[in-house]
């Protein structure tokens, strides 16, 4: 059980209190309304007190109990407010959700490791119960891709359905508390409070075509009988993503696309693409993706993946290749077709050698890693996995919003502080624990390119390269 402590009775404290299930203690200092609230909680069937005094003092605060697991702030003033996270945080209660009524001091609580929202918001004691007991099952995560008619659009304008609430949105640097003005943009990594079949009306609100898909697309490449060798890792997947699953024949092959069919459940949505002509890249295809050096077969699929990433779905589109065969000679600085495929495509690729579920996941934190976090967080709730989180000391703050945002889907998060050569630091921990699959940016600066090639050709696990 959850012990909460509430500072301020107004009406949004005492709908609060109406609502929680758990025990609490209420502490408000307007001795009338004290005597209201004794009166409207005196029914109710959990253990709480409602106290007169202030919320600002520190022998009221511990007069009222001890062992309280989150306090909410809501009284009416910023600087009473701040005064009492201060007062909190010393007291050592672990969380503090606080109210904040003008935006220009937003940051100011967060500073002070407060989880905030802004004030007049509407649907306030909803907000605050989503913080409290987030909901794995209702809460949605969305990742806003290029062309999402979303992005430009405040809250107040999405036109999202009764009841959504959205807790959080992590973007670039900065975890921002959601206002009603608060303006969408490209790479915003949002978590939604949604209720049954209204989650269909969110992901609709943020996708491209405005279709409403339940899931994503695994783009799989087919051109031999070794390319089956990871069928089961992207069965996984597709079995606890809920998604859609597409052979992109490099070849007109009927018996290896049967094959591969026949490998995977047929119970998994399943697609087959056109095989690639034989004859040369058409002139579609070389309008589609101008990038000199690649061969029809590579052009090909970089299409297909441009095509998927067109859609402008919201949920998570990944190409999956299977790992190569390890090379008796390792030369890093020798650029292998792998290479080409991995640096040009748009889409994260999977570079699959992982035969059993993810159980530990290894994530690289750095200055923009928005879409690594929510690539980690989706397979995570879907899979029971959990992350290990590496970063640099200077990037400290991304990780609390990791474990901030992996809260809400109940994801157990551990952190490791990179202090040395993050290139060495990075290579040790992943020889010395066991990763099922490695999240990465592909041109990430702080880890030397030889070796993230080293990982992709040679390591045994699988290894997801980010754009």
């Amino acid at each position: 059980m959850m012990k909460v402590l509430i500072l301020g009775g107004g009406t949004v404290g005492g709908k609060l209190a109406l609502d929680l299930d758990e025990p609490f203690v209420l502490i408000e200092a307007d001795p009338s309304r004290v005597w209201e609230l004794r009166n409207m909680l005196k029914d109710r069937r959990v253990d709480f007190k409602v106290v007169h005094g202030d919320g600002n003092s520190v022998d009221t605060i511990e007069g009222s109990g001890s062992g309280f697991d989150v306090a909410v702030v809501l009284m009416n003033k910023d600087a009473e407010n701040l005064e009492a996270v201060s007062i909190l945080k010393g007291l050592g209660i672990p969380r503090i959700i606080a109210r904040v009524n003008k935006s220009h001091n937003m940051y100011r609580f967060i500073g002070m490791g407060a989880e905030v929202f802004q004030h007049p918001i509407g649907y306030e004691e909803g907000i605050i119960r989503t913080m409290l007991f987030p909901d794995a099952s209702h809460a949605l995560q969305i990742f806003v891709k290029d062309g999402s008619p979303a992005i430009g659009s405040t809250i107040k304008d999405l036109g999202l359905p009764q009841g959504s609430v959205i807790g959080s949105i992590l973007r670039d640097d900065e975890l921002i508390p959601p206002t009603p003005s608060t303006e969408i943009r490209l790479g915003d990594l949002i978590a939604i409070d949604t209720v049954g079949k209204k989650a269909s009306q969110v992901w609709k609100a943020f996708s491209k075509t405005g279709k409403v898909e339940s899931s994503g697309h695994l783009l799989f490449p087919l051109s031999n009988d070794r390319d089956l060798v990871p069928i089961k890792e992207v069965e996984q997947l597709s079995k606890h993503l809920g998604s859609e699953i597409v052979f992109i024949p490099l070849k007109d092959d009927k018996g290896l696309v049967t094959s591969a069919k026949g490998l995977i459940s047929t119970r998994l949505p399943i697609r087959v693409l056109e095989p690639c002509p034989a004859e040369g890249p058409s002139q579609e295809e070389t309008e589609c993706v101008d990038l000199p050096g690649l061969g029809h077969k590579d052009r090909y699929l970089q299409k297909a993946i441009r095509d998927h990433m067109d859609e402008g779905s919201p949920h998570l589109d990944v190409f999956i290749v299977p790992g190569p065969a390890p090379p008796i000679l390792f030369m890093p600085f020798f650029t292998r077709p792998l290479d080409r495929m991995i640096v040009n495509s748009p889409m994260p690729v999977l570079v699959s050698r992982s035969i059993r579920k993810y159980r530990k996941i290894l994530l690289y934190l750095h200055s923009n890693c928005v879409q690594e976090i929510s690539i980690a967080i989706q397979i995570c709730r879907a899979i029971g996995s959990s992350i290990t989180a590496v970063y640099r000391p200077r990037n400290s703050k991304r990780a609390q919003y990791l474990k901030r945002f992996a809260q809400v889907y109940n994801i157990k998060v551990e952190e490791r502080k990179v202090i040395g050569n993050p290139t060495v630091e990075f290579i040790k921990e992943v020889k010395e624990n066991h990763y099922d699959l490695i999240i990465i940016k592909k041109d990430l600066k702080d880890i030397q390119t030889s070796q993230l090639r080293r990982l992709v050709h040679i390591w045994t696990g699988s290894i997801m390269l980010v754009p």
